[in-house]
């Protein structure tokens, strides 16, 4: 498994008894210590969700930069509409020479919550982007947004009891912290570069996922995609499987594990210059964060008498502000 992304089939997991379950929960235990990043086919979300998805999102990027800009979040914050080079991932490693990413996005946490719930009324949870403006001039994109939303908060669910079982804990183990989460989904433009990009500049700058497990789809046979760097530091691209999802664990779950599981730095790199506009480029990403009032401390089977737990407990909100914050960082001169 060393140098590569290894391809698991999640199909035949079911309840999570019996030897089919247990192998997989094995493979995915070797993947996330080893690499952090695993390609998931057998998920069961339709090719049709996801193209309609990735057919409102289209229509939504192609509309005049003044409509999408209606859309836009205040700055610093990471749902509504996100424009070109206005987020720069590197940031949030303390990277003070990183440039900013040659992408555009919209984003939003759940979309449906109740405006009276105070749950998600709590300071804590501003940023996490509720009660999102979703675009009047595409046709259908608040139901297919919402539809294939929880479709992925699904699939998310369904991984984190197989992350379960692949730490020796209860199937249920994390479902006490996932009854209101947080997560966030995204649809990420990466267009042709008509102008070569600043020296070091990418279209998603270097960096590790914030929370506990990241879904993304996208089209990996297009240039200019996702690269994952090894343990060696050589990076490589993700490989193109069709229909499957890039599962890749975030900084929260390497916290969780006492970093038995690694949080991987990776990348969106840039295309050929001579691609044109071939390259463009569009993921649908579903970045999972459990509740936000939620405490993560070590998983009991993560540590031992040799191997004591390495980090405080922190709540999800405390330990995603942290991190957000830095993504979105003013050059200070």
């Amino acid at each position: 498994m060393d140098g590569e992304i290894p391809v698991i089939d999640i199909s035949g997991f079911g309840d999570g008894t019996g030897p089919a379950a247990h192998e997989i929960a094995r493979l995915i235990d070797d993947a996330c210590q080893s690499i952090g990043f695993l390609v998931v086919t057998g998920h069961g979300i339709k090719t049709s969700t996801l193209d309609g998805l990735h057919g409102v999102a289209s229509t939504f990027f192609d509309l005049s930069q003044a409509t999408k800009n209606i859309y836009q979040a205040p700055e610093g914050s990471f749902y509504g509409y996100i424009p070109m080079e206005s987020s720069t991932l590197a940031y949030s490693l303390d990277d003070g020479e990183a440039k900013p990413d040659l992408r555009e996005a919209f984003a939003s946490s759940r979309p449906d919550i109740a405006t009276g719930d105070p749950y998600f009324r709590s300071e804590a949870v501003a940023h996490f982007g509720f009660d999102v403006d979703f675009p009047s001039e595409v046709g259908g994109f608040h139901a297919t947004w919402t539809s294939s939303y929880y479709a992925l908060s699904d699939l998310a669910a369904r991984m984190m009891k197989i992350f379960a079982v692949a730490l020796g804990m209860p199937l249920d183990y994390f479902d006490a912290s996932l009854e209101r989460h947080a997560s966030n989904l995204a649809l990420f433009n990466y267009p042709e570069q008509t102008k070569p990009p600043q020296k070091g500049q990418l279209r998603g700058g270097a960096h590790t996922d914030f929370g506990s497990l990241t879904l993304v789809h996208s089209d990996w046979s297009l240039p200019g995609g996702l690269e994952v760097q090894l343990p060696d530091g050589r990076w490589i691209a993700a490989p193109n499987v069709p229909g499957a999802f890039i599962v890749n664990l975030g900084d929260m779950m390497a916290r969780w594990t006492n970093d038995r599981w690694v949080s991987t730095m990776h990348r969106v790199a840039n295309p050929p210059a001579a691609a044109g506009p071939a390259a463009r480029r569009q993921s649908a990403v579903f970045f999972h964060v459990p509740d936000y009032d939620a405490i993560v401390s070590c998983i009991p089977s993560c540590a031992t008498a040799a191997n004591p737990a390495k980090y405080q407990p922190i709540t999800v909100a405390n330990h995603h502000m942290m991190k957000m914050g830095k993504m979105f960082e003013e050059e200070v001169a």
